[in-house]
């Protein structure tokens, strides 16, 4: 693959108009903006980022990116915004978009919308981790404290129980158990060219960047809407 070390750095903001969680997030208010401007917001602080791009099929939203200063060159077509739209697919299309128009980047990093309680430096260690590691992918993960391998079970129709991890031993103390990490939404950070050459998500080397489970937090329904804002509001207090 070619040397794109001294090319920017895209930011990269994928918001579908559609949503059965939570109706309209995107540009719903949360914490007096629109959801989506906490992500622009962190990506322009960003020194790494060069470009803070949004991919939406949504005029709308459009519009409201644009007003807190997103680039929104491109509309995605209604097939690239169903529900069952591969998040790759999304990625694929604005990169192949960029690069029609002469724009190349030495990394890609996708900012989710729905994880509002990311922070500058995330974008920032994420992004030295992948050039630390000559990583492919970075991704954001979250210890799961207390998680213990020996307490989930697989049911079948008449709820006869299976351990699902059977190499995991019973009575194992807790602190005996290597730590678990969750893959979540905060931040990933790829590499445009295996993006666009093999439309994977993943390249072959991936590494985790580590953030503490209060930011980990990602949107999906009523519930994560209330608990996330108030862990933002607290954030917020946090800094004055």
């Amino acid at each position: 693959m070619s040397d794109n070390s001294n090319l920017p750095v895209l930011g990269l903001i994928c918001a579908r108009g559609g949503s059965k969680g939570v109706p309209g997030k995107n540009i719903k208010e949360f914490c007096g903006k629109p959801l989506i401007a906490w992500a622009i917001e962190c990506a322009k602080v960003c020194p790494e980022i060069t470009d803070v791009v949004v991919s939406t099929d949504d005029e709308e939203i459009a519009k409201v990116a644009k007003a807190y200063g997103a680039d929104v060159p491109l509309i995605r077509p209604p097939e690239l915004a169903r529900d069952d739209t591969k998040q790759i697919d999304a990625i694929a299309h604005a990169l192949s978009f960029l690069k029609d128009q002469g724009r190349h980047f030495s990394a890609v990093v996708l900012l989710q919308p729905t994880c509002p309680l990311r922070l500058p430096e995330d974008i920032t260690g994420a992004l030295r981790l992948l050039n630390e590691t000559n990583s492919d992918t970075v991704i954001s993960v979250t210890e799961e404290e207390g998680v213990m391998l020996s307490t989930f079970y697989d049911l079948d129709r008449n709820n006869e129980a299976a351990l699902m991890f059977p190499a995991s031993k019973e009575g194992t103390l807790r602190q005996d158990y290597n730590a678990i990490y969750r893959r979540c939404g905060l931040v990933y950070v790829l590499k445009p060219d295996y993006v666009l050459s093999d439309h994977v998500l993943y390249g072959s080397k991936v590494s985790a960047y580590i953030v503490p489970k209060r930011r980990s937090f990602d949107i999906d329904c009523h519930f994560d809407w209330e608990l996330t804002e108030w862990l933002l509001q607290k954030q917020l207090q946090e800094k004055r």
